[in-house]
Parts: C-alpha cells; sequence; structure tokens
C-alpha cells in the first residue's frame, strides 16, 4: 500500500520532537510504512528477523541501523558497517548509525550518503523513501553520475561558503579556480591521468580528521601539479606529492588563495572521491555543476544543460552537414582527403555567449569524430594503415562568458572533453597522444559579449591577413524589452548605437546585429537558438532590414518548436534557431511536424521565415486592398465609475427604472471568449446636466472626474468636463460590427471572432470592423487570414497580439466574384451556425484545439479550402505553401500602390 509522504514527513518530526533512544528505530520504522507485525518481530532480541551482528538491527534488503554513544567515531562505524559481510550477504541497501545528536547514513544502492542532525531528520525524509517503496528519481536519470556529482558539490560550496569569508570579486575568482581545479583531480584519478583514487587517498592518509590542514594541502597539491617532473623544487615535496604528474596547461599556473576546511567538508571530499568521475559527460555536467551555485535551481538540476539533440540543431546545418558532404564526394581522393584534415585542424568555432561551454563541446566532439572519419577514409584509399595524430586543437575553440565561474568551468570541460576524445582515438586507432601535460585549452575570455570587439577575440584574419574558416554559434539570453535590467538596457543602446526604438527588439537580437558585423567576408557564418519574436510584428522592421543590407541572408532555419527540459512543471519555451551567411546558395527550413522534421529547399527564406522574398511588412493606417476600415474599440478612462457589475446594475435599474436606456452589454476579450457578462453606462448623445440628478449616477460621475483629474494627461484631465462619456468613442450607430480580440491563446488555430449589434459596447483594446458581411467573418477566421496573423503579428509572451496596421492592414485579400461570395458567406453562415448549436460551450471551449467539436472543425476545413480557391485553384500543401503565395501577392500589391502613388505625384507636378 502507498505511503503518504506528508504522514511520513509529520511522523518523523513528532519522532524526534519527543525523541526517545530506544524507541527511535522501530517507530522509525513504522513512518515508512513497514509492517507492524515486522516491527513487533524485530523488538524481539531472539528473532531471526534481525541480521545484525552485535547490537545492531537490521532487516535483510532494507536497513542497518546502530546507536552509539556521543565521542564515538560514526564516521568509522559507519564505514565498517558498510564493508561487514552482512551488508552483502542479506543485501541490505541503507546503513544508519546515530549518537543522537548527529546522523550518518548511506544509500547503497543510489550511492549518496546523508549526514544530518536528529532535528534536521524530517527536512530529509526524501532520503529514506525506497524503504516506503518510492524509489528516488536520479536512479533512472539520463545523466545520474552527473547528478550525483553535482549534488555533492553542491554541498561542499556549501560547507566552504559558511566557513570562508567571501565578500570580493577576488574572493569569488578564487573559489572558482579552486572548485575548477578540484573537479579536473577528481575526474584525473578516475581516468588514468592520475593514478586510480589518487587524490581522496592522499586526503585520507594525509590530512587530520577535522580538516584543519586541508587547505595547506592543496596549496601543495596544485604547486605540485604545476612543476616540471625535474624540478628540484619537487624533489624536496613529501613523497605522496612527488607522486603526482606533471600537468601544466595553465590550470594550476596561478597561486590562488585556498580555501579553509572543516571535518564535514573533508567528509564530502573523500564522498566525492567515491563517485565515478570517468561517467561524468563534460557536454552538460558544466551546466549542472554550475546550477548548484544557484540554490535557486538545485531542485531541477537536469534542467541546466541545453541538451545534445538541440545544439546538434545548429551546428549540423551550420557547418558539419557541409563537411560531411566534403567527406563523401572525396573519399576515393587522397589529395582532396589530406586537404580536408588541414581545413578541420583551421576551422575556428566562437560562441559569444557561451556559458558553461556546451557548444563549444558537442561542437569540438563533433569535429573529432568527423577527422577520425576522414583518417579511416585516407587508410583505406592508401590501402595501407598510416599513422594520423589528431590535428584539431583546443585553441580552435572561442567563447565570451559575463560570470566568471561560467568561465572557468568551459575551461576545465573542454580540457575533459579532450581527453575523451583522445581515449576514443586510442579505442579507434591504438595509439594517441599523452594526456598530459595538458596543452593549450580554449580561448575562452571573461567579459560582456556586447561592448567586447569580437574581433579581438577571435580574429577574422591570421597575422599574413588570411580569412581564417570561422562558425559563431550559441545560445544567447533571451529578454522582452519589459524583463531587462538597466544594465543590459545600456548594452543595447551600445550595440544599437544610432538605431530607433531598439530597446522594443528581444535581448537577442543584440547578438544578431554583432554577428552581422562581424561576418566581414564569406568564410564566417553563424547560427544563434532565439525567441521567435524577432520574426514577428514590428521587430521584423526594426531589425531585419539592417542585417539584409549587410549583403547577409538566411541560410537556414527552424521554425518556432519547443525548447524543452526536464525539468519539473518548467514550461517549454519556444524558439527559433536562424542560420546566417554572406555566400550565395540555397536556403533550408527545418519545421517540426508532430514528432517528425520536415525541410524544405528555396532560393530564400525571409525574415519570417517564409521560403519567398525578403520583403517587410510595414504598418499600414488603412487597408492594402478597398475593405472595410478596422478600429480599436472604446476606451473609458473612467476609474471603473462607468462600468457595472450585475448587482450595480441591478441597484441602479431597481432606484431608477428610466436609466435602463443607459445601461448597455460591455463586450471585451473575456466577455466574447468566456461568456462573463459586465454592463457600463453609455450617455452618448446625452446632456451631463440631465444626469447628475439621479444620486447614483451623479456618483458614478463624480468617481470618473476624479480619476481623470488625477491624470498626467493633459487630454484626460481635459476630459474630466465631460465624465459622462468614454475617453475614444468608435462605437457604430447602428447595423452591427464584427469583433477581433487583441490577444488570444496561441494554442488555438483560429482566433474566434464574431458578430455583435451596435447597441453592445466594444473596449478596446480590441478591433471592431463595423458593417462587417458574412465575407469578411469568412476571410478574417479563414486558416489563410490566420496563417498570415501568426507569421506577421506581434506576441503578448506567447499569445497572439492582433494588429490593426500589421495584419488587418497588410492582409492581401482575393479579388472575388459574386457567385463566389454568395458560396464563402454560406459556409461563413454555416460555422455561426454550428456555434449556436453548442449554446452551453463559451467561445473558448468551442477553439480549444482539444475541444472543438467535429462538426465546427469539419465546417472550418469547408470554408478554408473555399477561401484557399479564391486565391489559386490548387490547393496549397501546408502553411509555409499558403504563406509563400500570400507574401507574393503582398509584394505585388505593394509594387502596384507605389507605381499608383508615383503616377499621382506626376500628375501633381504637371498641372
Amino acid at each position: 500500500m502507498a505511503v503518504n509522504q506528508a504522514n511520513i514527513l509529520d511522523s518523523l518530526d513528532k519522532i524526534c520532537r519527543e525523541l526517545n533512544i530506544n524507541e527511535f528505530f522501530y517507530d522509525f520504522l513504522l513512518a515508512y510504512g513497514l509492517p507492524k507485525s515486522t516491527v513487533t518481530r524485530l523488538r524481539k532480541e531472539d528473532d531471526n528477523r534481525n541480521v545484525a551482528d552485535g547490537d545492531g538491527i537490521a532487516l535483510k534488503k532494507k536497513i542497518y541501523f546502530k546507536k552509539v554513544s556521543i565521542g564515538d567515531d560514526i564516521e568509522a562505524i559507519a564505514e565498517e558497517i558498510k564493508s561487514s559481510n552482512v551488508i552483502s550477504q542479506h543485501d541490505i541497501r541503507f546503513v544508519m548509525v546515530t549518537d543522537f545528536q548527529t546522523l550518518v547514513a548511506y544509500d547503497l544502492k543510489a550511492e549518496e550518503r546523508l549526514e544530518t542532525t536528529i532535528e534536521a531528520l524530517p527536512q530529509q525524509y526524501a532520503f529514506f523513501l525506497p524503504l516506503a517503496g518510492y524509489e528516488k528519481a536520479i536512479m533512472h536519470s539520463e545523466h545520474p553520475a552527473d547528478i550525483r556529482a553535482s549534488e555533492k558539490m553542491g554541498q561542499l560550496f556549501d560547507l566552504i561558503k559558511a566557513r570562508n569569508d567571501l565578500t570580493t570579486p577576488e574572493d569569488i575568482h578564487a573559489l572558482n579556480v579552486f572548485l575548477t581545479r578540484l573537479l579536473f583531480c577528481f575526474y584525473a584519478e578516475d581516468t588514468g591521468i592520475f593514478a586510480e583514487g589518487q587524490m581522496t587517498s592522499a586526503i585520507q592518509s594525509s590530512t587530520q580528521i577535522d580538516g584543519s590542514d586541508l587547505a595547506h594541502f592543496f596549496s601543495d597539491l596544485f604547486k605540485v601539479l604545476n612543476l616540471d617532473n625535474h624540478s628540484p623544487e619537487r624533489k624536496d615535496m613529501p613523497a605522496h606529492f612527488q607522486a603526482f604528474p606533471y600537468v601544466n596547461g595553465g590550470l594550476f599556473q596561478t597561486d590562488e588563495p585556498t580555501p579553509e576546511f572543516g571535518r564535514q567538508a573533508r567528509r564530502i571530499l573523500i564522498d566525492c572521491g567515491t563517485l565515478d568521475w570517468s561517467q561524468i559527460n563534460p557536454d552538460i555536467f558544466g551546466s549542472m555543476f554550475q546550477a548548484v551555485i544557484d540554490e535557486e535551481h538545485r531542485a531541477n538540476l537536469a534542467q541546466h544543460y541545453t541538451s545534445v539533440p538541440n545544439i546538434m540543431k545548429v551546428i549540423q546545418p551550420l557547418f558539419l552537414d557541409t563537411l560531411y558532404e566534403v567527406l563523401e564526394n572525396t573519399r576515393d581522393n587522397e589529395t582532396k582527403l589530406k586537404s580536408l584534415l588541414v581545413r578541420l585542424q583551421n576551422i575556428r568555432i566562437f560562441d559569444p555567449a557561451c556559458g558553461s561551454g556546451n557548444f563549444l563541446i558537442i561542437a569540438y566532439k563533433e569535429l573529432r569524430k568527423l577527422e577520425m572519419e576522414v583518417i579511416d577514409a585516407l587508410n583505406a584509399t592508401s590501402k595501407q594503415s598510416v599513422i594520423y595524430y589528431t590535428n584539431i586543437r583546443l585553441s580552435q575553440f572561442y567563447g565570451i562568458e559575463l560570470d566568471d565561474f561560467a568561465h572557468e568551468i568551459t575551461v576545465l570541460s573542454l580540457w575533459l572533453a579532450e581527453h575523451q576524445m583522445n581515449q576514443v582515438f586510442k579505442e579507434k586507432f591504438g595509439y594517441t597522444e599523452p594526456a598530459l601535460p595538458l596543452r593549450e585549452s580554449g580561448h575562452i575570455v571573461v567579459g560582456n559579449s556586447l561592448t567586447v570587439d569580437w574581433n579581438t577575440v577571435c580574429p577574422r584574419e591570421n597575422e599574413k591577413g588570411v580569412s581564417h574558416e570561422i562558425y559563431v554559434c550559441g545560445n544567447p539570453p533571451f529578454l522582452g524589452y519589459r524583463y531587462r535590467t538597466d544594465f543590459q538596457n545600456k548594452n543595447m543602446d551600445f550595440v544599437f548605437h544610432g538605431f530607433k526604438k531598439h530597446r522594443f527588439l528581444d535581448y537577442v537580437s543584440c547578438w544578431f546585429w554583432k554577428a552581422t558585423n562581424y561576418m566581414d567576408n564569406k568564410l564566417i557564418e553563424c547560427a544563434f537558438v532565439s525567441t521567435n519574436s524577432i520574426c514577428q510584428g514590428e521587430q521584423v522592421g526594426m531589425l531585419w532590414p539592417f542585417i539584409i543590407s549587410e549583403g547577409v541572408r538566411i541560410k537556414f532555419a527552424y521554425n518556432t518548436f519547443p525548447w524543452k527540459n526536464s525539468a519539473k512543471n518548467n514550461a517549454a519555451v519556444h524558439v527559433i534557431i536562424i542560420g546566417l551567411t554572406k555566400r550565395p546558395g540555397f536556403a533550408k527550413l527545418f519545421k517540426h511536424d508532430d514528432d517528425a522534421l520536415m525541410t524544405t529547399v528555396h532560393t530564400n527564406i525571409n525574415p519570417y521565415l517564409v521560403g519567398a522574398s525578403n520583403i517587410i511588412i510595414t504598418s499600414s493606417s488603412k487597408p492594402l486592398t478597398k475593405q472595410i476600415p478596422i478600429a480599436l474599440g472604446n476606451y473609458l478612462k473612467d476609474g471603473g465609475g462607468l462600468i457595472l457589475t450585475e448587482n450595480e446594475k441591478n441597484k441602479l435599474l431597481s432606484e431608477s427604472p428610466l436609466a435602463e436606456r443607459w445601461v448597455r452589454l460591455l463586450i471585451g476579450a473575456e466577455e466574447m471568449l468566456n461568456g462573463t457578462k459586465r454592463w457600463c453606462l453609455w450617455f452618448e448623445g446625452e446632456k451631463l446636466e440631465s444626469l447628475i440628478n439621479i444620486p447614483f449616477i451623479a456618483q458614478r460621475l463624480e468617481q470618473v472626474e476624479n480619476s481623470r483629474l488625477a491624470s498626467t494627461k493633459i487630454q484626460t484631465r481635459l476630459q474630466a468636463n465631460t465624465p459622462h462619456l468614454f475617453s475614444e468613442v468608435r462605437q457604430p450607430s447602428e447595423g452591427s460590427y464584427l469583433l477581433i480580440p487583441t490577444v488570444s491563446s496561441e494554442r488555438r488555430k483560429y482566433i474566434p471572432i464574431g458578430f455583435y449589434n451596435s447597441q453592445d459596447i466594444v473596449v478596446g483594446p480590441n478591433f471592431l470592423v463595423a458593417n462587417a458581411t458574412l465575407f469578411e467573418f469568412a476571410i478574417l477566421t479563414s486558416e489563410m487570414h490566420n496563417d498570415w496573423m501568426r507569421a506577421v503579428a506581434g506576441r503578448l509572451e506567447s499569445r497572439y497580439r492582433y494588429s490593426s496596421t500589421l495584419v488587418y492592414n497588410t492582409f492581401p485579400w482575393p479579388i472575388i466574384t459574386a457567385p463566389k461570395r454568395q458560396n464563402i458567406e454560406g459556409l461563413a453562415e454555416e460555422v455561426l451556425l454550428i456555434r449556436e448549436d453548442y449554446p452551453n460551450k463559451t467561445l473558448a471551449e468551442l477553439y480549444d484545439p482539444d475541444k472543438m467539436p467535429a462538426p465546427l472543425i469539419a465546417a472550418h476545413k469547408a470554408l478554408d479550402a473555399a477561401v484557399e480557391k479564391l486565391y489559386r485553384d490548387t490547393p496549397f500543401r501546408d502553411a509555409e505553401e499558403r504563406l509563400t503565395h500570400l507574401f507574393g501577392r503582398y509584394e505585388k500589391l505593394i509594387a502596384k500602390e507605389k507605381v499608383g502613388a508615383t503616377a499621382k505625384k506626376k500628375a501633381k507636378r504637371t498641372k
């Protein structure tokens, strides 16, 4: 039977508060749901359920418990129990030893250790959940070694931080350097760089149990790792230090302060040494470890890395696919294969927002894999096994990172990746370069990527003026203008000096513009992960004309897809990937269709990520074609004085029945989509003097007047003279209108729109189309128009934000004949009639993709097909093809409009 975790926590809390040392363990077992009969038998001294040696208590496959006296060495006793025959003989998972002040426990299956006070034990209840049948998530994680190591290092970080005064940037930098050096040593002693367990054994055998001499130990260790094997200074050091090899590579070159340690920190260090560091993945471990430094992120360690498949989406079309294509085309040509090897050793990879180095590490690994395939091809072509050593160096990899610790982790992770790939090379070819001494690592600098000149970090040319083949890639920060700090806004001002409205751009746009300026030759290409906002709405016109004017085009792009991670309750960010180049050629567009990735090839991909020319949709104050104008709804600016709830409406009408003529339904997006009701006071055409005799209305108008007088805007204060009128009025006086909500869920295939009587007052920022017909409804609710909206509209968070100037006025309406119009209106009416068949469902429910009724879906599909036929006879394959057609039609209409405007100007001049 499942045990409630809250009950476990409550039971442990009671056990620890009302501590009874003789009953503690039995109550502990009951708290985790073990049968009472089992616990009763364990209480009996002669029962065979207790398989412990001596005076402990042990249960097969479960737990070994021992209580000790204060002053006993808990660690030593726990270690002795761990290695005893009874543990292996009876497959016991947990060892628990306590003096009822401190408790030490081991989970031998998950390879985890717990040290806590008895008072804090309830907060650690999850450690023992396997006793209750709840297996730990880490056991099933895709990266258990990385998570365990990250958690252990996080515990060590906390202990160091508590014991040391880390107040200055120099203090923090010293700690960062120490931690990265420590990580290298743990990795080295499990992967053959050092002798197996060399550092951990040295700590155990040559340092005090209280940890008081650990700082001195590490100072000497790091010193010897930087001393040549023949150094006289090395020969004067103790033998256990001399046994360590010379490392160099810059990792141990500087003399940095070492933090002070205590007993518990020493214990954590030894625990870290028991982990298998050979299983660490440098491409993700750096990000995970960086996450443990931020306590807010520790609960979701697995989310703090960019997955390998997502990185491959960037680097494959950027350079890997091309290089593999060269390999396939030259497999039988020894000269060209050798040229490809030379090319690989001269390529540069540059991530100007590198974080913990994920992109650089994966790019390094992939280039090493490719190099090995080229060597295979060379050996096959030459009919002999020629010894080739790798010529791909970490010095070909460049990065900029603002955070000092992330910088240190990137440098370290690149070394670890190099060692791993050297081992792969050795397994394949039987030899490799020695692991030590370390060679130069990547060119990773600490700095502000947006103010640093990228050419000073990763030069475009060598000393002789020959251009380098450089690929810029990464995942820069995403931040809309509402969420940026002053520091980030100043960065934008620096990057976009001379631009207008640049602060409305997403922060990631800075890297696109910096990359554009960096790409001064055709040998430099770039690709970034980005928010989709820079390819939507007004941001397109603010950014892309400038990029295009520099001769840069989109080489490839991934349409919007969720950038998911494995963190609990973590909403996926929706992103795009864009590759830029100055080289001529075709462009590839990737899009996710269910679980499949579809690829289309185009002569050009425009900034909206559509296979069409680089036309930019610009705001227009009037419709491009002769259509009914669209308008914003009415604005109140009333401080709530003109709005009525149900109760307020009833109160007014009970006191003044004649006021009914002034009470109108107020319609906004909430009322339209979810069927809620509000009312307003509508006095258009009335004189103020005739209204103030009704007390309820007089009080409301005074509320409006006071609210407007308090405004900082002169125009609003002037409107205090007419408190009975809306601030802005666009309500049609007769007939009906079509209402379009400004904001709509991105999950919907169609923005729900509908007809309302002119007596119902529409409130802004929603839109109205006065005197619209079924034809306008048909076109505006069609898939053609919704695809256009999705491409050119802006976003509010991830939701669609409809725009009169960017969506409605720019939409290329079809040419229509009377018979076709009649058919379209009939199909539009069918959609409205089917809606009425569901009176108990709101529009939000009817257009929820998971709840949309089948008849309504069928009616919309029939309407969509008919609207498409107004543009061309053959059906469109998908949204991409519809948009390509619409962009082409838009371009022709704009050209026609310009010709007309030119003719008018010429006619005026001749007059």
